[in-house]
């Protein structure tokens, strides 16, 4: 069967628009869960850049509400709504999270850079931001305003901070 361009590009424009619907159930799910959470921070693998392993859910300080290593349950979803979104998959398995997270971006979706308000001395990396996240709250910033273009899965967002006076050097 051939499909034609303008019906693929249509396919990944509606997967997209979905995927960011689906960030915005993951983010509405971890601050049930975690009511002062702000990112949900994601880990490139060192061997294999395209894969992406859960790191942490922390607040807006960058305190660690959870760390996923070692993986353990996430708390109960009370609230039924979100818990029936989730459908055969259960949110309180940090597999299954991690799975929706790499469904995410295989639609298209990319992840903010964790913002350095909200690193820790004892996160990996070298130089550079080398984690990404999602954020789930409105007082959550991106470590960068201006990545991802139209694919940013960014289902909340701090107001962005007005532009400073341009000095003339």
């Amino acid at each position: 069967m051939r499909t034609t361009v303008d019906h693929f590009a249509t396919a990944e424009a509606v997967a997209l628009d979905q995927a960011r619907g689906l960030a915005r159930t993951i983010a509405d799910t971890l601050t049930a869960m975690y009511p002062s959470a702000a990112y949900l921070v994601l880990e490139r693998d060192e061997d294999d850049a395209d894969v992406l392993w859960l790191h942490s859910i922390r607040d807006v300080t960058g305190h660690v509400l959870c760390d996923f290593e070692p993986p353990s349950a996430l708390p109960e979803l009370t609230d039924a709504e979100l818990r029936l979104a989730w459908g055969e998959l259960d949110p309180q398995r940090p597999t299954d999270l991690l799975h929706l997270v790499r469904r995410l971006e295989d639609a298209g979706g990319r992840f903010d850079f964790l913002p350095d308000s909200a690193a820790r001395e004892d996160d990996p990396g070298d130089s550079g931001p080398s984690l990404l996240c999602l954020l789930l709250c409105d007082q959550a910033e991106p470590g960068l305003w201006d990545w991802g273009g139209d694919a940013i899965l960014r289902p909340y967002s701090a107001p962005r901070p007005p532009a400073g006076p341009i000095s003339q050097a």
